[in-house]
């Protein structure tokens, strides 16, 4: 039976080949769509599973409210681990992680700069999976000037050589000794490494601060004992480790600093759920976002559903071609369950035939998906157990789903009312109608949604940001240079630059922070200010704007002891005509307060993304290493100009290697997140649309194929061409505007949504929904006016004879 169920299936499969086509080639895609998106999802819930005690790995963060300020950071202080471990039997290890922002490491005549650089704890290995090749684990990084290096990065330095025990210098020339190879960093992890230095090099000793927050620490609790456990604890656990230092800082009680809204504590992050649940500042690296993986599982529902709609559609609208069928079959003795096997397995094989060739096109734009996704998805059929068996259920299902409607609709035709010939093939429509509109209000969703995310990214790309980040390339590791000026006026000696300065930081970078007050107030009240230092020039190069005073002038020798707020600063400082009044950076007594004059007041500039409000800000004159060059470049030759630099650089520091970034490029990076889930929300839109469009064409195609006899009649009374086009255009546009009125408010609900990840955003107005209804309907009638054209242009006397 079952074969003789599959025969017919195959030979109505070959006899309507168009719709056949349009079947497959719709279900085909959808299903593909829908597996790369699988992977896509299951990749990104895969992050850090890879490590055997990831369930027991948790990351403490610091939270609370200081100043005035609110503190949400990914770091913490550095005795915390140790004493975590100390004083609960339940944390059974700890380690801690410091990034090092680049390092310069050169052996023998190699020399490169390093970016995934870390230094770590001896613990390392014994909290992370972190499988080694050569050395011992458990020594590698106990003792100081000691480093770990992958796999890639040691053949990159000692090709075929054993690199145990080699000696490898560090910029400052201080020797390292490699006491460890590991296999390379996983795609997965939350952060990507290629050297582990020790972090007893450093020096810092049980450095006792418990305000000072610049490690990462991990924690290993005992197996079985919840976070939640450990977290109820860590209330009284800062009482008593942070609250004596509060009360040094800020004059007050720990209970007392409670009571004025302070808040200082610690919270654990499991490890799995970083990667895309957390959004804390100074990240080791972007994270993703749990909503990007809800919003991709429901675009994978609504392609395979479209897919399936068009399935259900086509079968229904050639119900009057198969009711004879039905009928004869019917007389002769089927009964209805034998009908629906007959159709279920028609939709089965369909699909069946679908999934083979969505396999196919998976293979073939896989690769082109992970340039787009930045992945290394893989597909693994026979490795995984699951794999096929998941692929048999799919067939099953969506067979089962797209194939159901019209297996009950065809097998419900009663055989005296089809062999009479009354059936009239209206059957089915209101729901084909209802079908059509759901497949158009979903593409007209996802068409909103790419321009609004679209739309946000050319909004923080074009925004103004109270500073020109145009035509600034940065030198790093400006800290190479010994004769800073002298470099820097060789470089302004060239017409073709326009401003050079010397900085610590530069925006888009994280910044630190530190403890204000205003002088002369009698309150305990201290503020958090970001800071960093400068040379002279910095608001030069930068197009910074003053709102009132100056910046630092080589003129006045106390700019030493002088300070530049921006706008957002005073306003928090509560400073009434701030240029010439003073601020105390606290120091723990009286005698060791440091005192700034406010010389002047910038206008405020985003000096970080557009995901915050800008923050209070304090720039210095240069109090230390100098770590970046901003240099302004005419617009005309770059290229010569960037060449000149090097020049010089060469000249000035010709053993460390040319290093340098445009800002703008640099800048942009801070949205590369949003910037990839809109090229992939792009993608899948312009997916679901053209599936939505096969299944319209084929409707239109059997609508104009229904309607030859009429058409022909009404060219023979006179109808024009354009009239019948129209004619047959009007019931689709009817559709596309219904979905219009469906798909506005749900856009408008999940965009708003996805906008508050931005302090400042687009506002999605009308005309961001009118240019998706004209884009979905523009498509639509493109779609369908093809069939009508052909329709409407044939000779009538072929359309009269057709029956």
């Amino acid at each position: 039976m079952i074969r003789n169920y599959m025969k017919i299936a195959l030979r109505n499969l070959l006899k309507f080949k168009a719709y056949s086509f349009i079947n497959i080639a719709g279900l085909a895609i959808g299903i593909a769509a829908c597996m790369m998106i699988l992977l896509y999802i299951k990749d990104e819930l895969s992050y850090d599973r890879f490590n055997e005690k990831a369930d027991q790995i948790y990351r403490v963060h610091t939270m609370g409210k200081l100043a005035g300020n609110e503190i949400n950071i990914a770091v913490s202080p550095p005795p915390l681990g140790e004493t975590l471990v100390r004083e609960y039997p339940e944390v059974v290890q700890y380690t801690r992680l410091m990034p090092n922002t680049t390092m310069l490491i050169r052996y023998k005549d190699n020399v490169f700069n390093e970016a995934n650089f870390f230094w770590a704890d001896s613990t390392l290995f014994d909290v992370f999976t972190i499988p080694f090749i050569k050395g011992d684990p458990k020594t590698a990084l106990a003792q100081p000037h000691t480093v770990v290096l992958t796999e890639k990065l040691a053949k990159k330095y000692f090709g075929n050589e054993d690199p145990i025990d080699k000696i490898m210098n560090f910029e400052d020339g201080t020797p390292y000794t490699v006491k460890g190879v590991v296999k390379n960093c996983p795609a997965n992890a939350h952060f990507h490494y290629e050297i582990f230095a020790s972090i007893a090099s450093l020096g810092l000793g049980d450095t006792p601060f418990w305000i000072a927050n610049n490690f990462f620490t991990y924690i290993v609790l005992k197996k079985g004992v919840p976070g939640s456990q450990l977290e109820a604890k860590l209330p009284d656990f800062v009482k008593k480790y942070a609250g004596p230092q509060m009360r040094e800082l800020f004059g007050a009680s720990y209970d007392d600093l409670r009571k004025t809204g302070t808040r200082y504590e610690f919270q654990m992050q499991p490890l799995t759920s970083i990667h895309l649940n957390s959004h804390l500042d100074y990240e080791l690296e972007p994270n993703s976002d749990i909503k990007y993986i809800y919003i991709f599982s429901i675009i994978a529902v609504f392609i395979l559903l479209i897919a399936c709609i068009n399935f259900m559609n086509l079968s229904t609208a050639r119900s009057v071609i198969r009711s004879k069928e039905v009928g004869i079959r019917k007389v002769l003795g089927s009964n209805k369950s034998q009908l629906v096997k007959q159709f279920l397995a028609e939709s089965i094989l369909l699909t069946l035939i679908s999934v083979i060739a969505a396999i196919a096109l998976v293979e073939i734009f896989l690769p082109s998906f992970n340039s787009l996704a930045g992945k290394e998805l893989y597909t693994s059929y026979f490795n995984n157990f699951l794999a096929i068996p998941a692929l048999i259920a799919a067939v099953l299902i969506v067979g089962l789903i797209a194939g159901s409607y019209p297996a009950f609709f065809l097998s419900s035709f009663k055989p005296v009312t089809v062999l009479k010939g009354k059936l009239n093939g209206s059957g089915g429509s209101w729901l084909r109608s209802g079908l059509v509109v759901f497949q158009f209000a979903i593409s007209i969703v996802l068409f909103i949604g790419t321009f609004v995310v679209y739309g946000q990214l050319k909004y923080v790309q074009q925004k103004s940001l109270g500073f020109d980040r145009d035509h600034v390339l940065v030198i790093t590791r400006a800290w190479a240079l010994e004769k800073q000026n002298t470099f820097k006026n060789e470089l302004l000696n060239n017409t073709h630059i326009a401003g050079a300065s010397f900085t610590d930081n530069i925006p888009g970078r994280n910044f630190g922070q530190t403890v204000f007050k205003p002088e002369g107030t009698s309150s305990p009240q201290q503020y958090i200010l970001a800071v960093m230092s400068t040379d002279y020039d910095f608001a030069k190069t930068m197009k910074l704007k003053l709102s009132i005073g100056r910046f630092f002038s080589k003129e006045n020798i106390t700019d030493s002891l002088a300070v530049v707020l921006n706008e957002s600063a005073v306003k928090l400082l509560g400073i009434t005509d701030p240029v010439g009044k003073r601020i105390i950076s606290p120091g723990r007594t009286a005698e060791q307060n440091v005192s700034y004059t406010i010389v002047g007041v910038l206008k405020d500039f985003h000096f970080e993304s557009l995901h915050q409000k800008i923050r209070p800000l304090g720039i210095f004159l240069n109090r230390g290493l100098t770590a970046y060059l901003p240099v302004r470049i005419g617009a005309g030759d770059v290229t010569g100009s960037v060449s000149f630099i090097e020049s010089q650089w060469k000249k000035f520091v010709p053993d460390k290697p040319f290093e340098y970034f445009f800002m703008d490029d640099d800048y942009n990076k801070l949205y590369q997140s949003e910037q990839k889930t809109g090229e992939i929300f792009t993608v899948f839109s312009v997916l679901a649309i053209f599936i939505a469009c096969l299944g319209l064409f084929g409707l239109a195609a059997f609508t104009a194929e229904r309607r030859t006899k009429e058409i022909g009649i009404r060219k023979v009374l006179g109808a024009s061409t354009p009239g019948i086009v129209i004619l047959l255009s009007r019931e689709f546009t009817k559709w596309v505007l219904l979905a219009n009125l469906i798909a506005w408010p749900l856009a408008y609900y999940f965009m708003t949504n996805w906008l508050q990840n931005f302090a400042y955003r687009i506002d999605p107005g009308p005309g961001i929904f009118f240019l998706a209804a004209v884009a979905a309907l523009f498509i639509a009638l493109i779609t369908v006016s093809f069939q009508a054209i052909k329709v409407a242009v044939a000779n009538p006397v072929g359309a009269l004879r057709s029956e």
